[in-house]
């Protein structure tokens, strides 16, 4: 029990939403029904002769290129159409996905005036002969400047602004990163298999679901190829129809040269994306058995602790001295006898970090905790990877429904996943893979918690135009912004690795840091790169930002300390990050000989493994002796929520965080927001100081509470005012911190359906308060701008202020935060669903203060638990 535990809010009131001014956004205008009568003309020309005879189905599909029923529809328009979907559904017109395209180039002719405020969006949709025939009299009814019936104007918007009417296509089905990675996965070998993964439209209708996975089977036949698995997964919320094929390499090479070629598989319409096999790893991180690194005697596990953590990764060796006791395996898929167990390096290194941390720095067992392993990864020849006749999103669902679902779940009382996987070369472009949508509809749906690394980038990074000699030579901070300058280049092939970009999971970023001094001094070639002042990035970590320019990763936490070797190259300096060192790294538990080896690792595994380490300690000081929720069973999504929060709240951009910031800023301080995306790209909010999640600060103090809201609902929380800071001189700050997991509808380009945000206002008239805006202590902004905290599924605001101006209130004053829920995808949102969420807040003052706020606060909320409030 700690002297300074965190504190429980008082129970939230309702309230209404405070809604604000509208923006004012002007809209492109379009160039009139006539000139998109000409564009689009021959469209639906074609339809009219087609729908207007006896067999118009046949007509239509005699052009494989051409609009026919049953054959994905794509709309392109220059702007997002308000009530689009809606208004198509009416017409029985299914909307399978609306997706911005940032890099669609408009044809100049359609907007005559503010161009810049067009925003290209694709809606692809699976119209039936029937509803052809509405779309074709809707059109016909606007050629003729026919006024929109009650409920059709979003159909006018549509044809007003639509840039292409087309049908899905081969360019859609794989896009060019795909293509290049097929390319890159053939074999010389014509004759040699190779693997693809084939997924169907996710359409809600299960009778068109089965016809179209029987035409996929008979395509795949016909070309000479197999089915190896398949998968069909139809939840409330998530539709997943998949194969894995095996196809001769000639036929894909012949796929990807004439995409078009009719009966190809490329051409098959109910298919919607053809990829590369998904292939999950998880990199090996071990070096050799430190040999120099013994074990003392450690703190056994109570085999009486729940398991509350699930690891989901290749297999441990369960019998090691770090972990015994501490871990359960279960072989859901059947993998354990395929992992030879000198291989089990990955899935050992996680399993020690999570239970015992660093075993020099820490070896503690985590509180109140034991840990669950379903294997999903085979261990063989030095790598883990996923099963290669398997679909890896099909395992990943089957392994958490065992865990969390049915009359024996395996982990009852678990509520955060160790997911330390990324998928090979499957870096984040703007489109959310499959298992990044599951993860998301896993964690609303039943309240889990996925931690997930961001992946490491094993390739080097190429410092252009300089030789070992220079780059040696070089300064401490010329060689930092040589580097810097090598990673914006490179960024594009160093962004997350799926699953990571998944909206409601925490993505966690490596801190090139050790826990433990390093061994010896560097050798020949070895470089250091950083500046020297503060917490950095490692170089192999991923960074973001992630889908719609949220905040990813969430965070960095201490990943191993990287050597980083010089090594020659054709365009210049490659800098190569060594795995193997036993110099610096993590002290973890081994497969060397015996059940006691040791070795040191690195990465952003190893940041994931002690972020999911800091969530079960986090969870156990909530209900601890002292503790905010103390004796209460939480349940897990509280849990989850809470850690979750508590994990943001307590990260904090470090100075050299700032220093990047000045740095992107100098050559235009009109930047700033930008300045604050390239730093987020990297730190997130910051570094973890896993200590805040489990205490308060000492100059300061964290209280935390849940609620529940809905749409355009709100709650507020009192927070109690410490009247020694009423009229005095101090240097403050406050973190609010709100956590929940949205509803996601895949279907909309505006994903997240839930947006929850924190106002300061007291008032009840749905108006904003024009005093509170400095948060009744006279607080401003810190370093995160308000546009870059309304992305994602964490809202986290730090407010400041320094000695000029002092706050005045009264005894038993109270800061009301108003925490409130908006529709973030313009109608997506139920209003009966209920969003269940997480505060965090945490006020602090100077160090050298005299008071003692924590203990102010806490005598506080007692005297208002005795009057009953």
């Amino acid at each position: 029990m700690t002297d300074r535990p965190i504190l429980r809010l008082p129970n939230a009131r309702a309230a209404p939403r405070l809604t604000g001014a509208p923006a004012n956004i002007p809209s492109p205008r379009p160039t009139g029904r006539q000139a998109q009568g000409a564009r689009f003309r021959e469209h639906f020309d074609r339809l009219e002769q087609a729908l207007g005879g006896d067999d118009a189905e046949v007509v239509l599909r005699q052009d494989p290129a051409g609009i026919a029923p049953e054959r994905a529809l794509v709309f392109v328009t220059a702007v997002p159409i308000a009530r689009f979907i809606p208004a198509a559904e009416a017409i029985g017109l299914e909307v399978f996905s609306e997706v911005d395209l940032d890099d669609y180039e408009l044809d100049e002719h359609l907007l005559d005036r503010n161009p810049e405020l067009a925003n290209p969006t694709l809606y692809a949709t699976m119209p039936s002969e029937d509803v052809l025939n509405r779309i074709r009299r809707l059109w016909r009814a606007y050629q003729n400047n026919e006024a929109a019936k009650r409920g059709d104007a979003p159909w006018w918007n549509l044809f007003d602004m639509l840039a292409e009417l087309r049908p899905w296509g081969p360019q859609d089905r794989f896009n060019d990163r795909t293509r290049e990675e097929l390319n890159n996965r053939l074999p010389f070998d014509d004759d040699e298999e190779v693997r693809l993964e084939l997924e169907i439209w996710p359409t809600r209708n299960s009778e068109t679901r089965r016809r179209w996975r029987t035409d996929t089977e008979v395509r795949v036949s016909a070309l000479g190829g197999r089915v190896i698995s398949r998968s069909s997964i139809s939840e409330a919320g998530f539709i997943y129809e998949a194969f894995l094929i095996g196809m001769a390499a000639g036929s894909v090479r012949a796929m990807l040269a004439n995409p078009f070629a009719p009966g190809g598989l490329a051409s098959l319409d109910g298919l919607q994306f053809v990829l590369p096999q998904t292939i999950a790893q998880s990199l090996p991180t071990q070096s050799d058995p430190d040999d120099q690194a013994q074990l003392g005697v450690l703190e056994p596990f109570d085999d009486r602790d729940p398991l509350r953590a699930i690891l989901l990764d290749g297999t441990p060796i369960a019998a090691h001295q770090m972990l015994d006791g501490g871990i359960v395996i279960e072989d859901v898929h059947n993998l354990v006898p395929n992992s030879v167990v000198a291989d089990r390096l990955h899935a050992t290194t996680m399993a020690s970090l999570i239970l015992r941390g660093d075993v020099r720095a820490d070896g503690k067992p985590v509180r109140d905790s034991r840990l669950l392993s379903i294997p999903v990864l085979v261990d063989v020849n030095q790598d883990t990877l996923s099963p290669d006749d398997r679909l890896f999103v099909d395992v990943i669902h089957v392994a958490l429904t065992r865990a969390f679902l049915g009359d024996a779940p395996l982990a009852p009382d678990g509520f955060v996943v160790n997911f330390s996987i990324g998928i090979r070369s499957a870096h984040f472009t703007g489109l959310i893979s499959s298992l990044a949508r599951l993860l998301d509809w896993w964690s609303d749906a039943y309240g889990v918690l996925f931690i997930v690394s961001v992946g490491n980038v094993g390739s080097d990074l190429t410092i252009p135009g300089v030789n070992s000699l220079e780059f040696e030579d070089a300064t401490l901070d010329q060689r930092a912004e040589l580097v810097e300058a090598a990673k914006r280049m490179a960024r594009h092939q160093r962004t997350l690795l799926a699953p990571s970009e998944a909206l409601n999971v925490i993505s966690v970023g490596a801190a090139n840091l050790d826990l433990a001094e390093p061994h010896g001094a560097p050798r020949p070639n070895e470089i250091e790169i950083e500046r020297g002042d503060g917490v950095m990035p490692a170089i192999s970590s991923a960074f973001g930002l992630g889908p719609f320019r949220s905040m990813k990763p969430d965070f960095l936490h201490v990943g191993g300390e990287h050597v980083v070797r010089m090594m020659p190259g054709a365009d210049g300096l490659n800098l190569r990050v060594v795995s193997h060192s036993n110099r610096t790294g993590l002290f973890v538990a081994s497969t060397g000989q015996g059940t006691d080896a040791i070795a040191r690792a690195r990465g952003t595994s190893c940041a994931n493994a002690l972020t999911t380490r800091a969530h079960l300690n986090a969870a156990a000081a909530l209900t601890q002796e002292g503790g905010p929720f103390a004796g209460l069973e939480l349940p897990r999504r509280d849990l989850a929520l809470l850690t979750r929060a508590l994990s943001v709240n307590s990260s904090r951009w470090p100075i050299s965080a700032y220093n990047l910031y000045d740095r992107e800023r100098a050559p235009n301080p009109r930047k700033h927001l930008q300045a604050k995306e390239e730093v987020a790209r990297y730190f997130g909010h910051g570094a973890l100081n896993e200590l805040l999640m489990q205490e308060s600060p000492d100059a300061g103090a964290t209280l935390v509470g849940l609620g529940t809201v809905r749409k355009d609902q709100a709650l507020i929380f009192d927070l109690p005012l410490p009247s020694s800071m009423s009229g005095e001189r101090l240097a403050r700050s406050m973190w609010v911190t709100l956590a929940w997991f949205s509803p996601v509808e895949p279907a909309l380009a505006k994903y997240r359906l839930a947006a929850l945000e924190a106002v300061a206002s007291n008032h009840d008239d749905g108006e904003d308060d024009p005093k509170d805006k400095g948060w009744s202590m006279d607080l401003k902004s810190g370093h995160l701008d308000e546009k870059m905290i309304k992305r994602g599924t964490v809202w986290s605001r730090r407010l400041v202020k320094n000695r000029v101006h002092v706050p005045e209130f009264d005894d038993g004053d109270s800061l009301p935060i108003r925490v409130q829920c908006r529709d973030a995808s313009g109608g997506g949102l139920d209003p009966n669903e209920d969003i269940r969420f997480a505060i965090a807040v945490t006020l602090e003052v100077e160090a050298e203060s005299e008071f003692d706020i924590h203990q102010e606060i806490r005598d506080e909320l007692i005297v208002r638990v005795r009057q009953g409030e």
